[in-house]
């Protein structure tokens, strides 16, 4: 069955069709901050290539598709940043603690330091698990209605 997409049905093993395209969740990553929770999908494309793909619950649902930038090494600027023709301004950061599920990369649980900076266009974020290398990842907002979870139905 073919659903809108509900962060409940979000779990390592399920198929979900994002913009048209087939991606399978093969990790999940469970935020905490303070009491507030959100969770990040490690997904992969036929290609094998891992994504993710984050649901905040900012003013209702976000869904944000990221795209790993390894061609990026060093850690966090200042306040404004400069990339790809773009200026990113700072927009939060924090220490979180997770817990993983499935094929994250990531320890079972510990903590991640992040650095988040935004545009009119998308989202720029500086992540380091467990006191590791910054990693850097490119993220844009995706349109909820666009992103479909599939499941079995009990009896189907």
């Amino acid at each position: 069955m073919r659903a809108e997409l509900t962060a409940s049905q979000v779990a390592p093993g399920a198929v979900l069709e994002l913009e048209g395209l087939p991606f399978t969740v093969v990790g999940t990553l469970h935020f905490d901050m303070d009491g507030v929770r959100w969770t990040e999908h490690c997904i992969e494309s036929e290609s094998g290539r891992p994504e993710w793909l984050s649901i905040r619950p900012r003013g209702g649902v976000t869904v944000v598709h990221w795209t790993s930038r390894n061609d990026l090494d060093g850690a966090p600027g200042g306040e404004l940043l400069e990339l790809d023709g773009r200026t990113w301004e700072r927009s939060g950061s924090g220490t979180v603690g997770y817990t993983a599920r499935g094929h994250t990369g990531t320890g079972r649980s510990g903590s991640c330091d992040f650095v988040e900076y935004a545009d009119r266009d998308g989202l720029l974020v500086f992540e380091s698990f467990d006191g590791g290398v910054w990693e850097t990842s490119v993220g844009r907002l995706v349109d909820r209605a666009l992103v479909r979870s599939y499941r079995e139905v009990a009896g189907g």
